[in-house]
């Protein structure tokens, strides 16, 4: 009786799928036919996914951690010293100092301006 109903409802479902698909658009078949491609995908790599996580659930449950737990122990500031930290550094005495600039103004003739911004 259950191989007579799964006979019906195989044939059912076939001739289904003929006359919807002679009433079709091509367009329309290609996004069909792209949804069951992508869902039989999808299928076989979710169960492979199921499967990874389950091993990962039974090997937490056994005990056998994958890694071990890492502490942090930060010491602070000891002895009233400041902490050690980077310092860039210090640059030569000859960039720090500031000397007189000049600035020559591209597009005029022989305009040079000392130190300040005037205008000519």
């Amino acid at each position: 009786m259950k191989k007579l109903v799964a006979l019906i409802l195989i044939a059912f479902a076939v001739t289904l799928a003929v006359v919807v698909g002679n009433r079709m658009s091509t367009d329309a078949m290609a996004v069909v036919i792209g949804i069951i491609c992508g869902v039989g995908a999808s299928i076989p790599t979710s169960l492979l996914i199921l499967a990874v996580a389950s091993r990962r659930e039974t090997r937490e449950e056994r005990g056998q951690a994958s890694f071990p737990s890492v502490v942090i122990v930060n010491p602070g500031n000891q002895g009233g010293q400041a902490p050690n930290y980077y310092q860039p550094p210090a640059l030569p005495p000859a960039l720090s100092q500031g000397g007189p600039r000049q600035f020559r103004v591209i597009g005029q003739e022989d305009a040079v301006i000392d130190g300040q911004w005037s205008e000519q």
